[in-house]
């Protein structure tokens, strides 16, 4: 059963790899054991708990220079630090465990708890991006990659899409960075409103690190660009309040919500 795999051609490609331990062609590594549960744990500690590994340089990169990290990917460094998909799925990944395990372990209400009174359609957009936390990932940081393009659109240095990433990089470290944080939160009895502010408070931090050293430019602009930003972020989710609010009273008197 542990017997060695004699592999020829490559399994995603085809090309000859009966002397190579990858391949020449597509870089693919050459699988010669079978698929074990001592395998697997070996695997998986190769790729997250080793020292030397891109896991470990990200989170400590991404921490101390986060600016190095992001522009060398968007300027073709991908080698050295987890590519944005990988760091972004590994992120939505610890909000769903940190969901489940403060309302299942803790009984900590959920937002749509809490903003129960508000507009069915408001509750209903809690509860789905609640439920599916990749869907909330999704919506949110094409919103903020809007907003930090155009705060910082007079410089044109990013576009768009590398503002997406940006901002992915950004939502991702945060939320793997606060992962152990809210659980002690949890264990101590003091997930408050305080705690949820004082988190808020780092990330703006972060950010206001992050963007300065992007943009090599002061901490003054970079605070009052995220001052104005954070301004059109509550305008807009007002905006949309407002606008589910009316939309739910329509839909109300139509008979399409009950």
């Amino acid at each position: 059963m542990n017997k060695l795999i004699v592999i020829s051609n490559c399994k995603n490609c085809g090309c000859n790899v009966e002397q190579a331990n990858f391949c020449s062609h597509c870089g693919a590594k050459k699988i010669t054991k079978r698929i074990t549960f001592k395998n697997l744990i070996t695997e998986i500690s190769e790729v997250y708990l080793n020292v030397d590994n891109t896991f470990i340089n990200t989170i400590k990169d991404l921490t101390s220079k986060p600016h190095i990290v992001i522009d060398g990917y968007i300027n073709g460094v991908r080698k050295k630090h987890l590519n944005v998909a990988s760091y972004f799925l590994l992120s939505i990944t610890l909000a769903a465990i940190l969901s489940f395990i403060k309302e299942r372990g803790f009984d900590i209400p959920s937002d749509s708890e809490r903003f129960e009174e508000s507009s069915k359609i408001v509750q209903f957009f809690i509860e789905v991006t609640e439920k599916f936390p990749t869907l909330g990932y999704f919506i949110l940081i094409p919103f903020y990659a809007m907003i930090s393009r155009f705060i910082f659109r007079k410089y044109k240095k990013y576009n768009f899409t590398e503002h997406i990433v940006i901002n992915s990089y950004l939502t991702s470290h945060l939320t793997i960075l606060t992962f152990i944080p809210y659980i002690i939160t949890f264990i101590l009895g003091d997930y408050i409103e305080e705690s949820s502010f004082i988190f808020v408070f780092i990330q703006l931090i972060y950010a206001t690190f992050l963007f300065k050293n992007l943009y090599l430019i002061s901490y003054k602009k970079v605070i009052i660009k995220g001052f104005v930003g954070w301004l059109l972020i509550i305008l807009i989710m007002i905006g949309i309040a407002v606008i589910m609010a009316v939309s739910s009273k329509i839909l109300e008197g139509y008979g399409f919500i009950n």
